[in-house]
């Protein structure tokens, strides 16, 4: 596994945050199948499949999931489909509730800790492909949605007949583990550049929903919202069944559920990274047996622009997931 290298301009984890929304590289043109995922209280995501030549029923199954203000066709997401499916992997890219192909399928909205909503993309997979090892990987906050769920299937806490041993490995990247701790660091003078790209994406989410859902146009829409926390509090947390922020972030964030995981997980984080705290990290409590971190420098949050063993400027994030996924081989296995 080529370890990563920032480029030699980019060490700084901001600005590699800063250009990680780049849509460089070739975007293959995407040719897949969308279909709808029932949830439990009659809303609905979407799971978009990748099509083309014939796929062997007993080939890997790779979910990837979307980060905050992202959906199915996020560049990222669109580029890791592409590699894996080229070495013949069937992959699913999911929109959560309210996003992308989703957005008219869900009046409640998508939040950190919704690893039910995982589960039935899982559960519906496990139906589909029986016979498929299913590898899921989240980016962001939905690597904090993976990290919850897999802790959650090994305490028994997810009733979908599901098994964690049926995952065959997971992913997360540059999960939000402390919800609170990610958003006192957003509230800092210094992260204000992010906070207003991110409450620019939700707010506009937000008025899309407003137009469609009477729930959301029960909310008021002013004061006009300043931080990500004032978002939640407004949005996320009545509309999603909790009291307030503070127990939405309290109970969706996924540092409490580590210590329960017995599925094959890989955390990738960044030391610079300038949205996820890296001192949520040094806090936690997990099964090395189970839990592999991969500590890396000047990657930022989903930048990871670095340099090849040639020189070549490449995305080492997404070609580390690819060949995590390609390389994998349960534990005991020759």
């Amino acid at each position: 596994m080529l370890a990563y290298r920032p480029h030699p301009l980019l060490r700084n984890g901001h600005l590699q945050a800063l250009l990680a929304g780049l849509k460089d590289g070739l975007l293959h043109p995407r040719n897949s199948i969308s279909l709808p995922v029932p949830l439990e209280d009659g809303d609905h995501l979407m799971v978009h499949e990748e099509i083309g030549p014939p796929i062997a029923s007993d080939s890997k199954l790779v979910i990837l999931v979307h980060g905050l203000g992202g959906d199915h066709s996020s560049p990222y997401l669109q580029r890791a489909t592409h590699a894996l499916h080229q070495r013949g992997c069937r992959v699913w890219r999911v929109d959560l509730r309210g996003s992308g192909h989703a957005m008219q399928l869900a009046w409640r909205p998508a939040h950190a800790g919704c690893s039910q909503d995982l589960a039935a993309v899982l559960a519906m997979a496990r139906q589909f492909y029986p016979n498929s090892p299913i590898c899921v990987i989240g980016f962001s906050l939905s690597g904090n949605i993976v990290l919850k769920m897999l802790g959650e299937l090994a305490a028994g806490r997810l009733a979908l007949g599901l098994r964690d041993a049926q995952i065959e490995l997971a992913i997360a990247v540059a999960p939000p583990l402390d919800l609170h701790a990610c958003a006192d660091n957003m509230d800092r003078w210094s992260r204000r550049l992010y906070t207003r790209y991110y409450i620019k994406l939700l707010v506009q989410q937000a008025d899309i929903k407003r137009a469609l859902f009477p729930q959301w146009q029960q909310l008021p829409s002013q004061p006009a919202i300043r931080t990500i926390r004032e978002f939640d509090s407004r949005y996320t947390a009545p509309l999603s069944g909790f009291r307030d922020w503070q127990h939405y972030y309290t109970e969706a964030s996924s540092i409490h559920w580590l210590p329960e995981i017995k599925t094959s997980t890989e955390v990738v984080l960044d030391r610079h990274d300038p949205i996820v705290t890296w001192k949520s990290f040094l806090q936690a409590r997990y099964d090395p047996e189970w839990i592999h971190f991969t500590h890396t420098n000047y990657g930022g949050h989903l930048g990871y622009f670095g340099m090849d063993d040639a020189g070549k400027v490449f995305r080492w994030v997404e070609y580390y997931v690819v060949q995590r996924i390609l390389n994998w081989k349960p534990s005991g296995v020759g």
